[in-house]
């Protein structure tokens, strides 16, 4: 089981892959940012994998909450090269990515670090994603369905706890829907009356909405 701190309306989440739903500006990108920092400072490690921000900034973003990063925390970068930015960290922190649409280096990415995580004797991992709606802007749904079928597998074999963000109102239903397949659970968030959640397939969730910080 993995705490959650107070960034959700659960205590905890049991290992696996769940969705992180939700609209633009409803605080998906914090919610995964306090996700990842309360398994720091749990002594967990961590990895990032970003389509949307370089690594720069969601370093900066994670050491204002948390302090001085710790070597557990790793990231693949599929932003900074498109930007000239890339090579600003060794790898041992970031894996550079070409582009969000060279699935098969996030693949080999995701693989390197989870290599580092495993050589550094890392027992409990928390990895997120984001977004996969980058993904499917590049890609068809065919192809991210199968490199996210991979990905949660493999979340599943470490017994990691993954979170994978999604803008569902970028996409058909029949899109949003596939997807959802490949999760354990989901997570769905907006604003009404302040930021709120709903546990969808997640023990301890009763599908309402509830006010969340």
């Amino acid at each position: 089981m993995y705490e959650v701190g107070e960034s959700l309306p659960v205590d905890e989440l049991n290992a696996g892959s769940y969705l992180l739903a939700g609209p633009a500006m409803t605080g998906k990108y914090e919610l995964l940012l306090d996700f990842v920092a309360e398994g720091l400072r749990r002594d967990e490690a961590a990895l990032v994998v970003t389509t949307n921000e370089s690594a720069g900034p969601i370093l900066e973003d994670l050491s204002s909450r948390v302090g001085d990063l710790p070597d557990g925390l790793r990231v693949v970068d599929c932003v900074a090269e498109r930007q000239g930015t890339e090579g600003r960290y060794p790898p041992e922190r970031v894996e550079y990515v070409s582009s969000p649409a060279d699935l098969t280096g996030i693949g080999i990415g995701v693989s390197e670090q989870l290599r580092r995580l495993a050589a550094a004797e890392a027992d409990e991992i928390r990895i997120v994603f984001y977004s996969l709606s980058t993904l499917l802007m590049y890609a068809e749904l065919e192809t991210v369905f199968r490199f996210l079928h991979v990905l949660a597998g493999r979340v599943d074999s470490i017994g990691a706890l993954g979170l994978f963000s999604l803008d569902p109102t970028t996409h058909d239903a029949s899109t949003v829907n596939t997807l959802k397949q490949l999760f354990d659970g989901v997570i769905e968030v907006r604003l009404d009356d302040g930021p709120q959640a709903r546990l969808m397939g997640v023990p301890g969730g009763d599908g309402e909405w509830t006010p969340r910080p």
